[in-house]
Parts: structure tokens; C-alpha cells; sequence
């Protein structure tokens, strides 16, 4: 259970880091993204108001002044008179006879005019006034409009260039980010124990606590058992003494249950190996054969021979018992109680399934059903004879055994299943 908590406060924490590191980088990501796609409008804007010609004097009302407080900020920028520079772009028109006439190539390179003017009849198949065009290894975005000659002037901006500079940061956001939560895992994995040191010390004295009074109770309740039947044997036989004996049981079984289910959080005190599954659930089921018959219940067995599983035999066989008892504790009055075990679709779980008629199960929260003393109904949990800790026994021992242990409801049946890996 200790390592079990362990590694969930190493994920919790791991997750936690993730979330952060998402927000941040994603952030700075996001906002990078942001400032290219402005930055391309901004650029288009300028080419298209100078008629596909860009220099530092005419570019400056696009992008703004020095003064402007919006240009000021993170996002855009001062304005640099050095920076049209670096950005790569031809324009077009196309005349009243649907003729392309390239009027500004300097600043591309290599782009023949042939292929200039299929990109522009590319682009004006499309019939948007704006978008985006692959042309080779380099993707352009365009903006259709009107010149002062009142023919339609195409503006191109290679916008690779400028958002290299995103992708740059999502890889290194990537690097980083994953890099961070390594080196935090690693480091959260050496120094987990002595962080959670004080919650495992107060879970070993609290394991210690309960084995140690169990112990201590034992000798009172074994004295008060002799003497209720020292008074049996004098002739004292009243309804009384009966009760006395009867609390007696009940808080032995008590007793016995709680050392169980405090060794039973501890793995260490369970040796596992190789044991037939089969043959432990036959055992225990014909056990119970003669009490179900008692109670008037109708008894299913069905068992799968040769099923291996690594488990500790006596723990193994503690989880059927307990399962099979309460299934008779609460099956309907002459109602019928399953026993299935078979192995998984896939061949590698060994699964037990017990399920008994409870038509009133219908409506009950079964999501606490495992919890230590958990009790939905006092009075009808007393009635049956239970303390709330048996199920919850059942569940540390399966997950021990490193298996899966579920209930739901079914038609009118409650069902327990216990999945536990095959071994050959």
C-alpha cells in the first residue's frame, strides 16, 4: 500500500508539473503564433497599400510609429526601419485581357515568372480574396485587390520564413518541456520516500497498533469464553450466558479480522507463488455447500480446471470465503447464489465472478462497497452479522496479489468479480 500511495504522489505530482509547464509554454507558444500571423498581416497591408512595393519609408504608417502605445507593446514591437528587409514577396496584376504581369520579383529568389504565373492562376481559382498557396518548398500568403489603375493587383508574402520563428519555440517548448518533466520525475523519484517519511510512519504505527491490541484482546475474550462455559457447565445454561458466548464469537471473529486486514496492507508478510486457482475455489465452494443448503439457497458452481495464478494460498482462499459469505449474508430468501470461474477473452486473467439474487441492490451505491467499515444500512448490516471490514480485507489482499476486484449490479444479482493474471 506504501508504494502504491508512492507512486501515486510521484503521478500526482508529475501531472501537476505538466499542467503548469502546458500553461506556460503553451502560452509563450500561443503568443508567438499570434505575433507571426500579425506580423504577416501587418506585411501584407503595407504591400498592398504601395502597390507591391515595400521600403522602410513607405512601410512605417503599416506598421506604425515609435509613439503608437499598441506598436509599443510585447506583442508587435517598435518599428524598425532595417526589418522590411528581411521579408520575401512579389506582386502582380492582370490586366483586361486576364494577362499576368509581374511588377515587383527582386525579392524572391529564383522564382521565374512562368511560375509566377501559375501560382497567380492558382490563386485566382480559388476565388478568395485572401488565403494561403504552397508554392514549392515555401508557403505564401496572398491578398487580392485593386490598384490605382483599377486592375486587380495580387500581393505574395512568403510566410515560412517569418513563422520559422514559431516553430523554432514549439520545438524548443517540446525539448524542454519534456526534458523538465524527466529530470522532475527522476528527482521526485529519489527524494518521494523521506517526503511522505511521516505518513508512512504514522500508517506502520497504526498497522502495529491493531496487530498489538488484537493480541492484547485475545487473552479477556478467551477468559470470558472460559468462564461463560464454566457457568455452562454448573447448570447455568440461561439466555443470558448465551448472549455472553454469542458476543464472545463475534468479537473474535472481530479481533481476527482486523490483524488480518492490517498484515493484509503490508505485502511483505505475504509470500506469493504459483497456485491452482481451480482447485482452491473447488475447495471452498463445496465448504459452503452445506450452509447454503441450510439457508435454502439455490448453489451454481461452474469451475475452469488447470487455472495457475500468483497468489498466497491461504489469503487466496480467505477472499473466496469472504466473498461467498456475504453473498449468502445477503441473497434474497431462497434466491441463488453463483460461482463462476473462467478465463478472459483474451487468455490472460483468470476471473472469479460470485453473484447472488438481491432484488433490492438495484438503487445502492456500490462505489464504497470496499471501504473499511463501511456500512450503508446499521441496522440490516448488524442483522446479517458483519463489521464493513471483510470486502475491504478482500481487496487488499487482491491487490497484492497485483489483481482487480470490482462489484456492480446486474439483472437482479450483485457481482462480485476477482481478476488475477494466468501464469503457466
Amino acid at each position: 500500500m506504501i508504494q502504491k500511495f508512492r507512486w501515486k504522489f510521484i503521478g500526482a505530482s508529475v501531472a501537476a508539473l505538466l499542467i503548469v509547464l502546458l500553461i506556460t509554454l503553451g502560452s509563450l507558444v500561443g503568443i508567438t503564433r499570434i505575433q507571426n500571423q500579425n506580423e504577416v498581416n501587418r506585411v501584407l497591408t503595407a504591400l498592398v497599400k504601395n502597390e507591391g512595393h515595400l521600403s522602410p519609408h513607405n512601410a512605417q504608417p503599416a506598421f506604425g510609429n515609435q509613439d503608437d502605445l499598441i506598436n509599443r507593446n510585447f506583442l508587435a514591437g517598435k518599428y524598425n526601419p532595417e526589418a522590411v528587409y528581411q521579408y520575401r514577396y512579389f506582386a502582380v496584376t492582370i490586366d483586361a485581357n486576364h494577362q499576368v504581369k509581374v511588377i515587383n520579383n527582386n525579392n524572391v529568389y529564383k522564382i521565374k515568372n512562368t511560375e509566377i504565373a501559375d501560382i497567380t492562376r492558382r490563386t485566382l481559382a480559388e476565388h478568395n480574396k485572401q488565403g494561403n498557396i504552397k508554392a514549392g518548398q515555401n508557403q505564401y500568403a496572398y491578398r487580392v485587390t485593386k490598384d490605382s489603375a483599377g486592375q486587380t493587383l495580387i500581393v505574395f508574402l512568403n510566410e515560412t520564413l517569418i513563422y520559422n520563428r514559431f516553430w523554432l519555440m514549439f520545438r524548443v517548448a517540446v525539448v524542454l518541456g519534456i526534458g523538465a518533466l524527466i529530470v522532475f520525475a527522476l528527482v521526485l523519484i529519489l527524494v518521494s520516500r523521506r517526503a511522505i517519511k511521516p505518513i508512512i510512519d504514522t500508517y506502520h504505527k497504526q498497522q502495529e497498533f491493531i496487530t498489538n491490541a488484537g493480541h492484547e484482546l485475545k487473552t479477556p475474550l478467551a477468559v470470558i469464553s472460559a468462564n461463560a462455559e464454566m457457568e455452562e457447565m454448573l447448570g447455568n445454561d440461561s439466555e443470558w450466558n448465551q448472549s455472553t458466548k454469542e458476543q464472545v464469537d463475534k468479537l473474535t471473529k472481530l479481533v481476527n479480522r482486523l490483524i488480518s486486514l492490517a498484515r493484509a496492507g503490508e505485502t511483505g508478510e505475504l509470500t506469493l507463488s504459483k497456485v491452482n486457482f481451480s482447485k482452491i475455489v473447488k475447495q471452498s465452494t463445496q465448504d459452503f455447500k452445506s450452509i447454503m443448503k441450510k439457508n435454502d439457497l439455490t448453489y451454481q458452481v461452474s469451475i475452469r480446471e488447470g487455472l495457475n495464478v500468483i497468489a498466497e494460498k491461504h489469503s487466496l482462499a480467505e477472499i473466496i470465503n469472504i466473498l461467498l459469505d456475504n453473498a449468502r449474508k445477503y441473497c434474497d430468501p431462497h434466491g441463488r447464489i453463483r460461482v463462476e470461474l473462467s478465463k478472459s477473452p483474451l487468455s490472460k486473467n483468470a476471473v472469479l465472478r460470485i453473484s447472488n439474487t438481491y432484488k433490492e441492490g438495484k438503487n445502492k451505491n456500490y462505489t464504497h462497497f470496499f471501504e473499511r467499515f463501511y456500512r450503508e444500512d446499521e441496522s440490516h448490516n448488524s442483522k446479517k452479522g458483519g463489521f464493513g471490514i471483510g470486502l475491504a480485507m478482500a481487496r487488499e489482499l487482491v491487490q497484492a496479489f497485483r489483481g482487480k476486484i470490482s462489484v456492480g449490479y446486474k439483472g437482479e444479482d450483485i457481482v462480485f468479480t476477482v481478476s488475477l493474471k494466468i501464469v503457466k
